[in-house]
C-alpha cells in the first residue's frame, strides 16, 4: 500500500464517527489512566526510588524495579495500542470489518491496561 492510499484510508476513517470516537475515547481513557498511575507510582517511589512493577497474590511481591523503568512500564503498551488503533485506521478502506476488529482489540486492550495499571497503583500505595 503507497503512503496517498494510506492517507485516504485515514480520511475515509476519520469521516466514520464510530471510528472516530471510539479511538479519541480509548485514546483518552488510556492517556489519563497512564499519567494518573505514572504520577501515584512517582509520587510513592521516589524516597526508595523502586517500584513493585509485579505481585501475585500466592507467591508475593516478585519484581521490584527502579523508578525509571516505570517509563517503559507506561509507554511500551501506550505505543503498541495507539499502533494499533493507527493500523485499524489505515485498513479501513480495504477491509472495514478488520478495521472494527483491530479498533475493539485496541479498546479491549487500553481496557485491560488501566485494570493492570489501577491495581499497580493500589500495590505501590
Amino acid at each position: 500500500m503507497k503512503w496517498e492510499e494510506w492517507q485516504f484510508s485515514t480520511r475515509m476513517a476519520w469521516e466514520d464517527n464510530l471510528m472516530k470516537w471510539a479511538s479519541i475515547g480509548t485514546w483518552l481513557v488510556l492517556a489519563a489512566m497512564s499519567i494518573f498511575a505514572s504520577i501515584r507510582i512517582t509520587i510513592e517511589s521516589l524516597p526508595s526510588s523502586y517500584f513493585v512493577s509485579h505481585y501475585t497474590v500466592y507467591l508475593g511481591i516478585d519484581q521490584v524495579e527502579p523508578l525509571p523503568w516505570l517509563l517503559a512500564l507506561i509507554a511500551v503498551p501506550y505505543i503498541i495500542i495507539t499502533a494499533n488503533i493507527f493500523l485499524s485506521f489505515g485498513f479501513f478502506r480495504q477491509d472495514n470489518m478488520a478495521s472494527y476488529a483491530l479498533l475493539t482489540l485496541a479498546m479491549i486492550s487500553a481496557g485491560i491496561w488501566c485494570i493492570q495499571l489501577y491495581y499497580l497503583v493500589k500495590i505501590n500505595t
